[in-house]
């Protein structure tokens, strides 16, 4: 009952966190205060109905912001989500966002996956956006060390955008992460969405990375964000003579901890903790799975580029094809 009538007060207009709070804190029930207060919600409650009806054949969790499994985290942030729809797991963890551009270097990229493995080994979870570019390097870097990340979307759970990453969002899912939204279900991204869908990527985090983004880039709502919820902003610093660099360095510039070790945000974060390393894939794998992120190649390309003989490579992508990270066209290989 509670979740039907938070759901139906969240879709009704005028109806956000602070208005469905002072309802349950001045009466001591959402159904006491909806009755006190003659508020009609009928049209709302069979739509929510629905809603229900459908995420339960979706195998979609819908988290009120009452429950215990809704992220203690987002209840500091300005303007908390009142549910989330959910795909998969939400863990109790500490958890970094790593962030940036769409458009990025294959330095930027490699950065990226770099760094997604090692949180992920260190039993941190990633969390970003699955945008294309960093964030996708991101979440692919947590899944190859073995560990959970969480992709916040700016469209439903079931309208997964951009689509091209809609088998990555299936391997987050399938790898014990989440992928999660505040939209109801049927819900196309539009571009006044992301940022809504920014100040969860960082209010669900411990502390923000910018690993490369542009003067302009959409990455600093997410930065501006984490400073007005109290959150450390980390960037890693780039070269003077890339675009896409810019902002990162403008954001050391102005104060931001340059991350140029990836154990220096333990030091700079304290709450964050080491854990066990847990790797889902040898380091050699790793390896060529971050060259084939930045680019496609052949494997005499591959071969050429680590000084390993060809025959070790052909072993290699055999056994990250059998894991579906790669896939073959041709005689070229694509990160999937």
């Amino acid at each position: 009952m509670e979740l039907l009538l938070i759901l139906a007060l969240s879709l009704k207009k005028g109806y956000g966190f602070h208005r469905i709070k002072k309802l349950i804190d001045d009466y001591g029930s959402l159904k006491e205060g909806i009755e006190r207060e003659k508020i009609e919600i009928s049209r709302e409650v069979k739509l929510a109905e629905k809603e229900i009806k459908k995420a339960e054949e979706l195998g979609v969790k819908i988290v009120p912001f009452t429950s215990k499994n809704y992220p203690k985290k987002l209840l500091n942030i300005s303007q908390p989500p009142v549910v989330l729809y959910v795909r998969g797991e939400l863990k109790k963890e500490p958890a970094v966002a790593v962030v940036g551009s769409r458009r990025c270097s294959s330095y930027g990229r490699s950065v990226a996956f770099r760094l997604g493995r090692f949180l992920s080994e260190n039993g941190i979870t990633v969390v970003s956006g699955l945008a294309l570019g960093i964030d996708s390097a991101a979440h692919r870097g947590a899944l190859s060390g073995g560990g959970k990340t969480v992709a916040v979307l700016g469209s439903s759970v079931d309208m997964v955008y951009p689509f091209e990453n809609k088998p990555l969002a299936e391997k987050i899912v399938e790898k014990g992460g989440a992928v999660i939204s505040e939209f109801p279900l049927g819900t196309r991204a539009r571009k006044e969405f992301f940022p809504r869908r920014n100040r969860i990527v960082s209010g669900l985090s411990n502390c923000v990375v910018v690993v490369e983004a542009s003067e302009r880039s959409g990455t600093f709502i997410t930065v501006n964000y984490a400073l007005e919820q109290g959150k450390e902003v980390l960037a890693v610093p780039g070269s003077i003579d890339s675009p896409f660099s810019r902002g990162t360095n403008r954001l050391i510039k102005e104060g931001a901890p340059p991350l140029t070790d990836f154990n220096e945000i333990f030091e700079i974060v304290p709450q964050l903790k080491k854990a066990k390393k847990n790797r889902e894939i040898p380091e050699e794998l790793a390896r060529v799975y971050s060259l084939l992120l930045e680019k496609p190649l052949t494997a005499d390309q591959i071969s050429q580029i680590t000084g390993r003989n060809p025959q070790e490579i052909f072993v290699i992508l055999t056994k990250l094809e059998l894991k579906n990270l790669v896939k073959r066209e041709g005689a070229t290989y694509r990160a999937c």
